[in-house]
C-alpha cells in the first residue's frame, strides 16, 4: 500500500508542470502527505480545475465520516465494479500532483521518484458527499503492479498518467474501456529510489529533511 507522498516543488515549477490550471492557485506544499490530510487534485468540468481534497475516498453514499481515510488506495483490479469506485471511475477521475512517494520495505522507508526529478501525475478518483450541510471532497490513489525499476521494492505503485493521456483521463465523456486502457504500469528505466528517515512514518512530521537520503547498510541485492 502507498500511504505517504510529497508535493514540495516550487510554485514556479508547479505552474510550469500544470499550465492548464489557474496560475493564481496556491497549492499546499508538503514533504509528507498521509491519509486524512489534504492535498490538491486536478479534475475537469468545463475546464481544468484544482482544489484541496482529503486523501482517503469517502463515497457519496456515506452517512457519516466513520470510514474516512480508509480508502486511500484503489487497486486497479475490479475497480470498475466495486461499490465505492464504480461511479467515480466513470465520472470523477482526477490526477494527484506529486514529486515523489514513500514506500516501506523490510522495515526501512524509501523515497521513490522519477529519475529526472520531474513532477508526477498520479491517477486518482474523487467523490463528494454532503455531511453536516457542507461538502466533503476526498480522493483515492489508483495503484497498479510495480514496473521493472521497482519490482524488488514493493508490490504496487501509483498509476501514472502521461501528459498525452491527461485530456482523455479527465474527460467525463471518455468511455470506460478507453479509461481502463489508460491505466498502465509506468514505463521502465525512469524511476529511482533511496532510503530516507523513518520519521516519514510519523503523521504530522514535515520538512525538507524527509527528502534527504540516509546511509543504509542495505544493498540492491537485499531488495531482490
Amino acid at each position: 500500500m502507498i500511504n505517504r507522498f510529497s508535493l514540495a516543488v516550487t510554485q514556479d515549477k508547479f505552474i510550469k508542470s500544470y499550465p492548464a490550471v489557474d496560475k493564481q492557485y496556491a497549492y499546499k506544499k508538503s514533504y509528507n502527505i498521509s491519509p486524512l490530510q489534504k492535498s490538491c487534485i486536478i479534475y475537469k468540468n468545463e475546464q481544468y480545475e484544482m482544489c484541496h481534497a482529503v486523501w482517503g475516498l469517502l463515497p457519496h453514499f456515506s452517512k457519516d465520516r466513520s470510514n474516512a481515510g480508509n480508502l486511500y488506495n484503489a487497486a486497479v483490479e475490479g475497480i470498475s465494479s466495486k461499490a465505492s469506485y464504480r461511479i467515480p471511475i466513470r465520472q470523477s477521475r482526477c490526477v494527484i500532483p506529486a514529486d515523489s512517494y514513500y514506500t516501506q520495505y523490510r522495515g526501512s522507508w524509501y523515497r521513490v521518484m522519477k529519475r529526472d526529478r520531474s513532477p508526477i501525475q498520479m491517477a486518482g478518483l474523487y467523490d463528494i458527499v454532503t455531511l453536516d450541510q457542507s461538502y466533503y471532497i476526498s480522493f483515492a490513489m489508483i495503484t497498479v503492479s510495480p514496473n521493472r525499476d521497482l519490482a524488488g521494492l514493493e508490490q504496487c505503485m501509483p498509476a501514472i498518467m502521461k501528459d498525452e493521456s491527461l485530456e482523455a483521463w479527465l474527460d467525463k465523456s471518455t468511455p470506460l474501456p478507453q479509461v481502463m486502457d489508460l491505466i498502465q504500469v509506468a514505463e521502465n528505466y525512469q524511476w529511482v529510489y533511496y532510503p530516507v528517515s523513518d520519521e516519514v512514518a510519523t503523521t504530522g512530521t514535515n520538512g525538507p529533511e524527509l527528502h534527504e537520503e540516509i546511509k543504509s547498510e542495505r544493498t540492491l541485492f537485499d531488495l531482490v
